[in-house]
């Protein structure tokens, strides 16, 4: 056990009050080993990560016999919000309260996101954000279609916000789900009015052979020999059509949903797993990630801002279906997807987006919304 006091915490210790209170302490000192927890003491501040996010929920949830999902860490983080949030009593702002549509977070291939408290306190208490979670990362119904995680979340979002503009926000290969949903929701008739993409890539195990016979043909457009200087013009070109047979007879083999849970399990027997013990995530988790190296997006026409890493370059095939896209490299790295900057950035991209949509009638809010990508074209 740690002490308590060895963190340096600014937050003064107080007692927990009510048996609830109490349970819910008791539950994070176990995660975090602590010899005692305040009823004000927040998760980040006493050493909270994705990880031990995952753990708290599903602790607090088997504790309590009531729904905690991870993502709920990200407006309630400490045992006394928590209390009230599962007692009906949070201090948190009723939906809409800020006067603005809620804006909604797409997870990446962990299956849940939670955003460091910088960027939750960028929007200011009143700013609405639904985060969505993996369906089956916690037990029920999992999904090997994004097609189907995908529905899961539009029903989530429509009933969240029957009517107004939509705001979503993916993060890494979530892009893909934002995708899908796009789509979706196109045939509701309620199309997004602005997507930002955070640092967007395809899954690594999607189509290898593909993506670099694509890098291939892009330097041969522009004429950009990848042997360099010393590479004689016939060597290449038989270079080239070598690979070019190679490419059409064969590929990568495309991994199977086994061949997912044997790598995720791999990573739990050697102690790397988010959720050790909780075969339910595991089977989520490769679900979602299988899902991922098959799916096949289609087009999406709405407005796009991709806010990127030098390390993550935008793959060809994603970018040729965001005709209405705006990529600036504003990342060093990309951890920094869900910090401060990340958020100030969204910000104010949201608020164009809104204002452009606000200045149309709302059957025309994609109309609207269009000025801004015509501005920055």
């Amino acid at each position: 056990m740690i002490a308590r006091e060895s963190l340096d915490l600014q937050t003064p210790y107080e007692l927990p009050a009510g048996s609830l209170e109490a349970l819910i302490a008791g539950v994070f000192a176990e995660v975090f080993e602590l010899d005692r927890i305040g009823a004000a003491d927040e998760f980040f501040d006493v050493g909270g990560d994705s990880l031990l996010g995952e753990v708290l929920s599903e602790q607090i949830s088997q504790r309590t016999g009531q729904d905690f999902k991870i993502s709920d860490l990200f407006e309630h983080g400490s045992p006394r919000e928590i209390a009230r949030f599962l007692s009906g009593k949070s201090s948190q702002p009723a939906m809409g309260a800020g006067g603005r549509p809620p804006i909604f977070l797409i997870h990446g291939r962990v299956g849940f996101t939670l955003p460091k408290p910088s960027f939750r306190k960028v929007f200011g208490e009143d700013q609405e954000f639904h985060v969505f979670e993996l369906p089956g990362i916690r037990g029920g119904q999992s999904y090997d279609r994004i097609e189907d995680i995908a529905a899961v979340y539009v029903a989530q979002l429509v009933e969240r916000h029957p009517q107004g503009p939509i705001l979503i926000v993916s993060f890494c290969v979530g892009a893909l789900i934002a995708l899908e949903m796009a789509a979706q929701l196109a045939v509701r008739g309620r199309p997004i009015a602005q997507l930002v993409m955070l640092d967007p890539s395809l899954p690594k195990n999607r189509g290898v052979d593909l993506k670099r016979e694509r890098k291939r043909k892009a330097q041969r457009e522009h004429g950009e020999p990848p042997l360099g200087p010393f590479g004689a013009q016939a060597l290449w070109q038989k270079m080239r059509d070598a690979a070019g047979r190679i490419a059409a007879k064969r590929e990568d083999p495309a991994e199977t949903l086994q061949s997912f849970r044997e790598k995720l399990l791999t990573k739990e027997e050697r102690g790397r797993s988010k959720m050790p013990g909780v075969p339910q995530s595991l089977e989520a988790r490769a679900k979602l990630q299988f899902a991922l190296s098959r799916y096949k997006p289609r087009k999406f026409d709405g407005p796009v801002e991709i806010l990127a890493s030098p390390e993550r370059e935008l793959d060809s095939s994603l970018a040729d279906l965001l005709p209405r896209r705006r990529t600036r490299l504003v990342f060093e790295e990309h951890g920094e997807i869900s910090t401060a900057k990340a958020a100030s950035l969204m910000q104010s991209i949201f608020e164009e987006a809104l204002a452009d949509a606000g200045s149309s009638p709302p059957h025309e809010l994609s109309i609207g919304s269009m000025s801004l990508a015509a501005r920055e074209a």
